[in-house]
This record gives structure tokens, C-alpha cells and sequence, in this order.
């Protein structure tokens, strides 16, 4: 008897959960003044989530660009906010988004189903499956050993890139360093930045490497990270920044490794010692 109580309790708060927040009734009704289209609230969640991942994986919502404002998204996809937020949960799940707090949600810069999905499936391995513990291990690193590494690396890494970059690259980085110059604040500058970063290790053409620069990038958004650059990019140093990236973006272009290598060794110690100056 008690059990069947509970029952018809629960029952009763899960259907004025769906009046209150979905324009759709218990019984799949238009509620006055929707525009949803009738359709079962289990069958419309489902039938959003499979929109919305098919705008990723489709690449009409590109690699790394932020997903629309919440109410904008429910609006879209006919669904409450409340639902949308358990989708866009599931699609986390999935590795096709992700989350970065005070900055936003934004597709996964390696999404599944495009032409590099091997090479960066092996980058997004990272958060399950046999890299974890790496993963784990460059979170817990300091950040003196991190650019340490940094600054040994990626100037071999745009060497490479300079030799083996298609067009698609050189655009891709050409897009990622206008909207890093372009970014009106420390996170948007901070995420074109890794974009920029990104594409040139894609240029590469090396899964390890890839799935290194995808292993910062995870660390380069803990918000230890952030307060580091917080507290040392000055616009004085964004301008410096911006001046080396476009001389970079050039020498890949242009082909030369032996400059891009050189100017990606000067940026990462003017990097590293604005982040560190008391190594």
C-alpha cells in the first residue's frame, strides 16, 4: 500500500513537473500560445538531441565555436530549458561538446565523423580508456613543467606544420588568428588562441602529437590556468601576442620551417616567462 502511494506521488509530481516547464501537457497537448508541433515529450526530447548532434557532426555548428544562448536553443528545438540542459548533458557525454565554467559551452574541437576523427579520436581518448592517467598527470603537473615542455616541443611541432600544412590548414589558422585578434575579452582571446595552437599541430599530420596539444588544451582551461593569464596578459602583451602569431601564420605560410620554428621558440619563452617571471 505504501509503495503504491509513493507511486502515485511521484507520478503526480513528475506530470506538474511537464505542465510547469514544457509547452507541451502530460498527454502531448499544445499548450495555448506554443508553436511546438504535437509530438510525445520523450519522442521531442529525443528527436532535439538528434538534431542538435547532427549540427556537429555535420559541421554546420563548426569545431570550437560556442553553442547559442540556452533560451535561444530551447526556442529552436521546441523544447523547456530544462530539457534542453539534460541534452546538452548527454551530448557532453558523448564527447561532442564541452563545458568550460564563466566561459561557456562550446563543440569539441574534435568532433567525431570528420576526416581527422581517427587521429583525434585518439586525442579524445585522453578523458577515458588507456590515457586517462596522462591526462590526469598534466593536471597535476606545474605549470613551470608544462611550458617547460611547451617550449620545447611546439617550435619542432610548426616546423613540421610548416612542411606539411594544406590549404585548409593555412585558412584554418588564418580564421582562428582573425578571431584571436579580434576577441574583445581575456576568454574569447584565450580560446582562439588554443584554436590557433591547434590547427597547427593538426597541419603536423602526427596523432601523438595531436592528442598532446588536445591534453593542454584540457589543462589550459582548469581555472588555475585562467588566473595565471588573468593576472599576466595586459593588453600591451595581447598586442605582442597578436604581432607574433600573424608573423607565424606567415612564415607557415610561406612555407619556411626554419622561421616558424624560431618565432614559435621566441612566442612560447615570452609566453612562459609572462606566466612564471619568478622561475
Amino acid at each position: 500500500m505504501a509503495i503504491m502511494l509513493h507511486l502515485r506521488v511521484t507520478e503526480s509530481i513528475a506530470n506538474f513537473a511537464l505542465e510547469l516547464f514544457d509547452p507541451l501537457d502530460q498527454h502531448g497537448i499544445i499548450m495555448e500560445g506554443s508553436s511546438v508541433p504535437p509530438r510525445r515529450p520523450r519522442a521531442r526530447t529525443q528527436a532535439a538531441a538528434n538534431e542538435i548532434r547532427q549540427q556537429i557532426l555535420s559541421g554546420t555548428w563548426a569545431s570550437g565555436r560556442p553553442l547559442p544562448p540556452e533560451r535561444d536553443m530551447a526556442a529552436q528545438f521546441g523544447v523547456a530549458r530544462n530539457t534542453l540542459r539534460r541534452i546538452i548533458q548527454e551530448l557532453e557525454e558523448e564527447g561532442l561538446i564541452e563545458s568550460h565554467p564563466g566561459r561557456g559551452t562550446f563543440v569539441r574541437l574534435s568532433p567525431l565523423g570528420d576526416p581527422m576523427s581517427q587521429a583525434e579520436g585518439l586525442a579524445g581518448s585522453l578523458g577515458d580508456g588507456a590515457a586517462p592517467d596522462f591526462a590526469k598527470r598534466l593536471r597535476g603537473a606545474s605549470p613551470a613543467d608544462l611550458m617547460e615542455v611547451r617550449v620545447l616541443l611546439e617550435p619542432l611541432v610548426a616546423e613540421l606544420a610548416a612542411s606539411r600544412a594544406t590549404a585548409e590548414d593555412i585558412a584554418a589558422m588564418e580564421t582562428a588568428l582573425k578571431n584571436s585578434i579580434h576577441a574583445k575579452g581575456l576568454a574569447e582571446f584565450e580560446h582562439w588562441d588554443a584554436q590557433l595552437h591547434l590547427a597547427i599541430f593538426r597541419a603536423a599530420r602526427n596523432a601523438i602529437l595531436l592528442a598532446w596539444c588536445e591534453a593542454i588544451n584540457i589543462v589550459r582551461n582548469e581555472p588555475g590556468w585562467y588566473r595565471l593569464k588573468k593576472r599576466s596578459v595586459t593588453p600591451e602583451l595581447r598586442s605582442t601576442y597578436d604581432r607574433e602569431h600573424t608573423e607565424l601564420v606567415a612564415a607557415l605560410r610561406d612555407r619556411d620551417p626554419d622561421l616558424a620554428r624560431e618565432l614559435v621558440r621566441k612566442h612560447m619563452v615570452r609566453v612562459r616567462d609572462s606566466l612564471l617571471p619568478m622561475r
